[in-house]
């Protein structure tokens, strides 16, 4: 499966919050594999949020922090996931070291994030969160459905 979530989507927020915990389960019992592509067209806090997970991926902290991001999330184009909020965050869940928090402050992955976000855009225009299963889109409303999404993986 692949994902695309924005960490600054309210919608994305809802899909983890109702199938975050299927998700993992699946992934963990080895019956889902799962790609996440984060996007980042909500704004600079979305930029800033993928820059920091690009770098929570690096060690191997990608899914704690996303998770992290996502129960911290604050209103749409209010400034949020500042610099020194990521950093906060990242100490949550282990991403404390000199690596991490420089990576923030610096913003070292933006132009790779942003890089992404274009060659994203051209393979899913129609915003998050949205999936592909087995090299097909899924309906958006099986996202935001618990057991319409759960009969999605039972296929």
């Amino acid at each position: 499966m692949v994902l695309f979530e924005d960490p600054q989507c309210p919608y994305c927020r809802q899909f983890e919050e109702l199938n975050g915990p299927l998700v993992t389960a699946r992934v963990d019992a080895g019956e889902l594999a799962v790609e996440y592509r984060m996007r980042c067209f909500l704004g600079p806090e979305s930029v800033r949020a993928d820059n920091a997970l690009a770098l929570a991926a690096e060690a191997g902290r990608f899914d704690q922090l996303r998770r992290a991001l996502f129960a911290a999330q604050p209103p749409e184009g209010t400034g949020g996931f500042t610099t020194e909020e990521l950093v906060r965050l990242g100490a949550r869940v282990g991403l404390s070291g000199s690596n991490f928090v420089s990576g923030v402050q610096t913003a070292r992955y933006e132009k790779w994030v942003l890089k992404m976000e274009a060659a994203y855009q051209a393979q899913d225009p129609q915003g998050t969160p949205a999936a592909w299963l087995n090299g097909h889109p899924l309906d958006s409303s099986a996202l935001l459905d618990r057991r319409a999404f759960e009969r999605v993986l039972r296929v």
